[in-house]
């Protein structure tokens, strides 16, 4: 063979070679871009609505439960505390941190656009899972509300069935407009539900929407300024947003002394809610449970997804069941409430043997 020809089939093979290499090179970058989130380690925000109330502090201990047995999660913690702004300072700061995704409890619906074009304007977009309250393109984890809120009615409905002969006067719905359109559905199948369940509706000008402001503070005074205005006889329903507001509102009808005509219903069903229900003549029948403390095990796996690639539905919604005394201790069987309720018993069977 000739030196020329030796050169030639020297260089072909190199090309080959080089060429092969590079075809090779190009589909595994190409393989990583297809899913430019997957790693193997990820940092993840959770900013938390507020850290003052029991459900929220149920949601982020199971949180950072669960990111601990994912073993691949650093997670960073902000405190939105109940505000749009403080919501937005948050999430600037989780972008300057570099995280991969972010888990918002914000309260806020006027702030959802703008935060999320922030997390979407990144060289690689965010993945956002957005709890209880929706934001634009972010994946909803968290109640489905309207059905939520038809339980804790219709259980005040069947109350005032038995106990009232079904007259109902007034209902209060203690509400949190700012936080947008689909806690609205919370409060609207609460008052369908107690409508559904009369033969004789509440007048819709004896249906009060009053402002909550997500607080048991707030929730007590506005309660109290309706009551001024409401019949010392009147029958009277309380829906709530949450537990809060609704023990806001049993010690609001407490300290008017309004308490032989009226019962209240509320949503999550946190412990302290528990323990307000199983009170000797607790004005608070009952509560919708959203389980929070149950929030970390779908809401991390699903954020795992998210940044692998995979498929996440739009909505994951929590399964509810309205929890009372009577069933405080199927759901919670070591919770405070129901060692209450055993303890209890308990005392009352001493009692009795004593005698």
């Amino acid at each position: 063979m000739s030196q020329a020809r030796l050169i030639k089939l020297l260089f072909v093979c190199v090309f080959v070679i080089s060429g092969s290499s590079f075809v090779i090179k190009t589909q595994s970058v190409a393989a990583q871009g297809d899913c430019p989130t997957k790693k193997d380690h990820y940092k993840i925000g959770f900013a938390n609505l507020t850290e003052s109330v029991d459900f929220t502090k149920d949601v982020e201990a199971s949180i950072k439960a669960a990111a601990a047995k994912a073993g691949n999660i650093d997670l960073v913690i902000a405190n939105n505390n109940l505000d749009g702004a403080t919501a937005l300072n948050n999430a600037e700061n989780f972008v300057a941190q570099g995280v991969d995704g972010v888990v918002e409890f914000q309260t806020d619906a006027n702030f959802g656009n703008v935060i999320m074009n922030l997390f979407r304007s990144q060289s690689v977009n965010i993945p956002v899972i957005a709890i209880d309250i929706p934001m634009p393109g972010a994946t909803f984890f968290g109640a489905d509300n309207y059905k939520a809120g038809l339980m804790a009615g219709e259980a005040a409905g069947d109350y005032a069935n038995k106990n009232w002969n079904g007259k109902v006067d007034y209902i209060l719905a203690l509400e949190l407009p700012q936080s947008g359109p689909i806690p609205v559905a919370r409060m609207e199948g609460q008052v369908d539900g107690v409508q559904n369940k009369l033969k004789t509706k509440v007048a819709d000008d004896h249906i009060l929407h009053l402002d909550s402001k997500n607080t048991q503070d707030v929730a007590f005074k506005v309660v109290g300024d309706a009551l001024s205005k409401i019949p010392a006889d009147a029958n009277i329903i309380g829906v709530n947003i949450n537990d809060d507001t609704g023990q806001g509102t049993v010690a609001a009808l407490e300290a008017a002394k309004h308490t032989t005509h009226a019962i209240v219903v509320g949503q999550n069903a946190v412990a302290s809610g528990q323990l307000e229900m199983v009170k000797p003549n607790s004005l608070y029948l009952g509560s919708t449970a959203y389980f929070p403390e149950k929030y970390g095990d779908k809401i991390i796996p699903a954020m795992l997804d998210l940044l692998g690639c995979k498929a996440v539905p739009p909505s994951i919604y929590v399964d509810h069941v309205f929890v009372t005394k009577d069933n405080v201790c199927e759901y919670y069987p070591n919770g405070d409430a129901c060692k209450t309720l055993k303890g209890g018993a308990v005392a009352t069977a001493a009692a009795t043997t004593a005698k």
